[in-house]
């Protein structure tokens, strides 16, 4: 076989696949006693300097780069010249490589290296098939190797019940969800089982991933940017869940009440957005409205931030220091998804019994459940000319005012009487102020 350009491409990718590998394992990271402030992998944790990683002097750059060519040739010896070669080959450089780690006198003494120098030698041989698959995932494998003193910090900071809360989690994600049957059960459409137990995982999710964000950031960074990420999915679905903690929590009130704040400025946002997507002219009718009210939620955020920071109301950074203790309850989420089935019902009821020509009212109704169903069918309307964009701009800030209406409801309910108070009086305000402007333009 002669040389060719592809050949000599994927050549190129078998030594840069072990160069890569090699380099990561020969740069050394700076001691504490010289640490850089700019390179994160700096060893600045007296804890943590007995670890201090140190370049290994046998498998490094040009090892690594050696290996990773013979797999490449065991890979082109297998396909060209004799099938029973390449394993050779590369059982022999794996063999090598574990002589060095059983020869070596230090006990302490990890296996990362040999096993970096093995998968060097493994992607060498991929390169000679797959090239890129070769290099996205030496990159991988380099990323993971540098992290090491990001991935020691936070294992050190790790409990036990989080663990466990995390494995609870990803058993209903991944076996309990997908059984479920995604259809309504009832003549009424109202109860799908797939959509409440995906409802009880959003919530618990959003809770989860606020743990952990509150633990790494602090309350008031961590609740925050969940909130801003929750309010992209769900904004019912995050005061639910922040709720949940300011009653577990007081000392994260405030922040829980901010998170809150920020999902349902996004949530306004969010319907802005769909809403001009699918049809322009009903998104100028309600760019006022709907801007209006997402203008004052972020002032709602501004005002209550500044406060929380006067009083020093935030949590710290420690879970331990804000209470928070345990990273997944299902509890509170099944309540909140039996209340959510229940106003579902009522609404399927409501609009059974009075028809869909009472568009306000629809809108109402569906509003207590979701506000996505209902400006999804208002806009497909008005785009085809079947309603009026101003009936239509109306219907869709209904919605978002009863939703805002049950999210009260939901913050008193779950969260007690100052978190419910300090929501409602942003979201009434903020809703109000959409309301009043959408009917004076």
């Amino acid at each position: 076989m002669s040389m060719t350009v592809d050949l000599f491409v994927k050549m190129l990718y078998a030594l840069g696949v072990g160069v890569l590998i090699g380099l990561e394992r020969s740069v050394p990271r700076q001691p504490s006693a010289q640490a850089d402030p700019r390179d994160p992998e700096a060893d600045t944790d007296p804890a943590l300097a007995a670890a201090a990683y140190a370049p290994d002097p046998i498998i490094g750059v040009r090892t690594c780069a050696v290996l990773s060519l013979l797999g490449f040739i065991a890979a082109f010896m297998g396909t060209h010249v004799s099938a029973a070669g390449a394993p050779v080959l590369l059982v022999g450089a794996v063999a090598l490589v574990l002589a060095l780690y059983w020869r070596s006198d230090n006990p302490d003494r990890g296996i990362t290296t040999e096993l970096a120098a093995v998968a060097a030698t493994g992607l060498g041989a991929l390169a000679y098939a797959f090239p890129h698959a070769a290099g996205v995932l030496a990159l991988l494998v380099t990323v993971l190797l540098a992290s090491k003193r990001f991935t020691q910090r936070t294992v050190a900071q790790f409990h036990r019940v989080e663990l466990t809360g995390t494995l609870k989690f990803l058993v209903i994600v991944l076996i309990i969800l997908p059984l479920l049957p995604n259809r309504a059960l009832d003549p009424y459409g109202a109860f799908n089982p797939y959509k409440v137990v995906f409802l009880v995982v959003l919530i618990s999710g959003i809770s989860f991933v606020g743990y952990f964000l509150t633990k790494f950031l602090g309350a008031e960074k961590g609740l925050g940017l969940t909130g801003l990420l929750g309010g992209l999915t769900s904004s019912t679905a995050v005061t639910a869940a922040m709720a949940q903690q300011a009653k577990q929590t007081p000392a994260i009130r405030s922040a829980c009440a901010v998170a809150t704040v920020i999902a349902n400025a996004t949530m306004f946002g969010r319907v802005l957005v769909v809403v001009f997507v699918l049809d322009r002219v009903l998104f100028l009718k309600l760019a006022w409205g709907l801007g209006t009210m997402t203008g004052a939620a972020a002032i709602g955020v501004g005002a209550l931030w500044l406060w929380s920071r006067r009083n020093k109301n935030t949590g710290p950074h420690s879970d331990h220091e804000t209470g928070l203790s345990n990273p997944f309850s299902l509890g509170p989420a099944i309540k909140f998804a039996i209340f959510f089935v229940m106003i579902l019902f009522v609404a399927k009821l409501a609009k059974l019994w009075f028809g869909d020509s009472g568009l306000y009212l629809a809108s109402l109704l569906s509003g207590l459940a979701d506000v996505d169903a209902i400006t999804l069918t208002i806009a497909e309307q008005t785009r085809d000319g079947s309603l009026l964009h101003s009936v239509g701009a109306l219907g869709i800030t209904l919605a978002v005012a009863s939703n805002s209406v049950v999210k009260t409801g939901i913050a008193f309910y779950s969260g007690g009487a100052r978190f419910g108070a300090t929501v409602g009086t942003v979201l009434g305000l903020a809703t109000a102020a959409g309301i009043a402007v959408l009917l004076l333009v």
